[in-house]
């Protein structure tokens, strides 16, 4: 098996937790690559519903599991998701780059403050990345260092006036966060340290050996920094790209991209989407699909497939084959349609807005869909190993349209949270 990326190909929340779950029964590596505690994936197995923040969705295959370079971590929350986990009943096999950076306090409460007109999470995953930026941030191989309490109170100088500035703290109250953080953490990396290593070249050594690297990446590709609907974009390369630089995986190598796309649309906090439906519309997709955040609870925005903006997503990550998840839940609502072109002030655009308020114009133009057939689950479970060509019409029409559309191949279907409920064509 080729190493493989998977990425998102919307706004996030496609369902990669399960896919790459799916797909890490036959990898030897799971790594993950960017994002933060964030990223939620939920995934289901044998009745159990796992959610995973930080660890990737390959630990119920007790595969090597990987946190790269790419990832902001907050060790509290981190040492939690593993003590649960192994509450479970699991011994979480988990390696942490040092190359990796950590997230404070200090940076959820600038969050808390400045991200609720883009709808973060509040987890202060943009305030990391932006001191990374600066190069006034800490990595995972500083909290574990011997003088681990040294370097935390020298790099909180670096930002020590802002945050006066900025009335998060007095003086007073600084120097006492100051003492009380750097004591908690330095313990936080005597915990990590036996999971800290060189990832990089652990990636390396597994690659060169012929074995199969799994990376697994958050959000979608609409939310990448540099490529999505900015602003209202995480803080993270989001692309199959990120992979190389944020994971490990090695240039030249033989490499599947595998984008993951709902059967139709879904977006979490502020921002542009043209195909969204509101009323009663919206609540019966919402419901059908259980549309709420794995990590906030928020409710999903919904809409229907936006095929322009999938396309956009397909080229710029460079998407080789997707995987559709809830294909079910489209046979549960009436009126299926997709997006196959965008209107602005009444003429046809060949284009993906850049910029946010010109996508917020955007008229989408619609295509009508038959309806989806609702099948059992034991007639889905009937279908397992099928050919697209075996599929009920409906749903081999439905393919057939996205995938010409897209100009790359469906190559798996979901129909259900659970791992067995997986056509793999």
């Amino acid at each position: 098996m080729k190493n493989t990326i998977v990425v998102g190909a919307q706004w996030g929340d496609e369902g990669k937790g399960k896919l790459v779950d799916v797909l890490a029964e036959k990898s030897d590596l799971v790594v993950r690559f960017n994002g933060g505690g964030n990223a939620g994936h939920t995934v289901m197995h044998a009745g159990e519903t796992y959610k995973f923040h930080y660890m990737p969705s390959g630990m119920l295959h007790k595969k090597t599991c990987i946190l790269g370079t790419g990832v902001v971590i907050n060790p509290k929350d981190l040492i939690a998701e593993i003590e649960s986990f192994t509450a479970t009943g699991h011994e979480p096999d988990l390696k942490i780059s040092a190359r990796a950076h950590v997230i404070f306090p200090h940076h959820q409460m600038i969050d808390a403050k400045g991200g609720g007109k883009i709808g973060t999470t509040g987890r202060g995953i943009g305030p990391t990345y932006s001191q990374k930026a600066s190069r006034i941030n800490l990595r995972i191989l500083d909290i574990i260092a011997d003088d681990a309490v040294a370097r935390i109170k020298e790099a909180l100088k670096d930002v020590r006036e802002m945050l006066i500035a900025d009335a998060l703290f007095s003086a007073d109250e600084f120097a006492a966060y100051c003492e009380s953080v750097s004591s908690e953490y330095a313990e936080y990396g005597k915990n990590f340290k036996p999971f800290v290593t060189d990832t990089e070249d652990l990636v390396r050594v597994a690659t060169i050996a012929g074995k199969s690297v799994l990376f697994e990446g958050a959000q979608g590709t609409l939310l990448d920094l540099n490529y999505g609907t900015y602003p209202f974009v995480t803080s993270s390369a989001t692309l199959a790209a990120a992979a190389f630089v944020g994971g490990g995986a090695i240039p030249g190598v033989p490499i599947r991209i595998l984008g993951i796309t709902k059967a139709y649309t879904t977006r979490v906090g502020e921002g542009p989407f043209p195909t969204e439906l509101d009323g009663d519309a919206a609540v019966n997709l919402r419901e059908a699909g259980h549309e709420y955040g794995a990590t906030t609870g928020r409710p999903r925005r919904v809409g229907h497939l936006d095929l322009y903006a999938l396309r956009y997503a397909v080229r710029i990550s460079g998407i080789q084959e997707l995987a559709m998840t809830k294909i079910d839940t489209l046979a549960q609502v009436d009126n299926v349609k997709v997006c196959t072109a965008y209107k602005i002030d009444g003429k046809r655009i060949d284009y993906f807005p850049a910029d946010a308020p010109t996508l917020e114009k955007v008229e989408p133009v619609y295509t009508d869909i038959e309806p989806i057939q609702a099948l059992t689950k034991e007639e889905w479970i009937g279908l397992q190993g099928a050919s697209k060509d075996q599929l009920p019409p409906s749903i081999k029409n439905y393919i057939k349209f996205i995938e010409d559309f897209v100009e790359i191949p469906i190559t798996i279907l979901s129909h259900g949270p659970e791992r067995n409920e997986t056509i793999v064509f």
